[in-house]
């Protein structure tokens, strides 16, 4: 079994730290990257504190609810905004006696998990609608996170993509920026199915005419490096980039730094997800806050509502978004 050294081993971060961020202490001044670092860590090592050893026989006796997302770990170290959300509700089930159980949606199939006789499921990420009927044929009490559906039935929570690219957009022009480009990732679900990014319809509404200043990738920093670098060498660069993540912005203005253009006096930058690290990228990065944290934490609560009660009609909440100006723009 693992211990807090093989921790240590495996994230280099101090024997101290670890086990004041797995014991969750309040106190503890710590980044969210870090406390998702150490957090990944101890689940890929199958990490079990103290107080859970030799009570692996003495289950708890609350409800098990599937928690099934579909990014890898790997994945989600590179993108952090599903990692926030996950830990939320992982967070949140580890304190309200639910049983837990993770699935990495592509090594199950729908037949082996209506096996485990769930009472709930939260599902993380994007999902067609021939997928969405299959995680609803596991449990009839099932909450999706950052995907939408109409179902009568299936509770939703999400962020305003759209409402937050119009904000982003708005302030651009308020700080006087017209000609704004966009960089953004493409998605798929996990049978094949191209899904539409509210973030580049809304850019898409303000003029077609910038339909040609659409760079698309993955929501990596390694894609939105090679965007920008492409677009520099291309001699089209504009004035302003909304990108569709953090992750790609860090990606996109290391591109700008080697190339010696500055950011925000030549290019500004604004982009989605407000993680850790954006606050101290040089310069730091405007961002959409997402309140991945408050997604995650409202999905359970949702779960644990519709368990205790039994409702059937389905909530659509989508929670705020803010914009957070930093020094990426003027």
């Amino acid at each position: 079994m693992a211990k807090i050294k093989d921790i240590a081993e495996k994230t280099g971060f101090s024997i101290t730290t670890i086990s004041r961020v797995l014991n969750q202490d309040k106190s503890f001044n710590v980044s969210d990257e870090t406390r998702l670092t150490i957090m990944t860590a101890a689940e890929e090592l199958n990490y079990k504190p103290l107080s859970q050893r030799g009570k692996a026989s003495k289950k708890k006796k609350g409800l098990t609810v599937g928690l099934i997302y579909w990014y890898s770990v790997a994945e989600e170290l590179t993108d952090p905004y599903y990692l926030s959300i996950r830990l939320a509700i992982e967070n949140y089930c580890n304190g309200h006696d639910f049983n837990l159980k993770k699935i990495y949606l592509p090594d199950k199939t729908i037949p082996e998990l209506k096996e485990m006789a769930l009472h709930g499921v939260i599902a993380v990420g994007k999902y067609s609608p021939q997928e969405i009927q299959g995680l609803k044929s596991i449990s009839p009490h099932l909450i999706l996170v950052d995907c939408y559906t109409k179902d009568y039935e299936i509770d939703v929570v999400k962020a305003d993509l759209v409402e937050a690219t119009e904000e982003a957009l708005t302030y651009l022009a308020e700080i006087g920026i017209a000609n704004v480009g966009y960089i953004g990732g493409v998605e798929s679900t996990l049978d094949g199915e191209i899904l539409k990014d509210g973030r580049m319809q809304a850019f898409l509404s303000h003029g077609k005419d910038k339909e040609e200043n659409i760079h698309l990738g993955s929501f990596t920093a390694d894609s939105g490096y090679e965007l920008m670098t492409g677009i520099i060498q291309a001699g089209c660069l504009q004035s302003a980039y909304l990108v569709g993540s953090d992750a790609m912005a860090i990606g996109v203005l290391k591109a700008l730094n080697e190339h010696r253009i500055n950011v925000p006096k030549d290019v500004s930058v604004v982009s989605f997800d407000n993680i850790a690290l954006s606050q101290y990228t040089i310069p730091a990065l405007t961002t959409i806050d997402m309140n991945t944290t408050i997604m995650g934490e409202t999905a359970a609560q949702l779960l644990g509502e519709r368990l205790a009660t039994g409702r059937t009609v389905a909530k659509k909440v989508f929670i705020p978004t803010r914009l957070i100006r930093r020094d990426s723009t003027f």
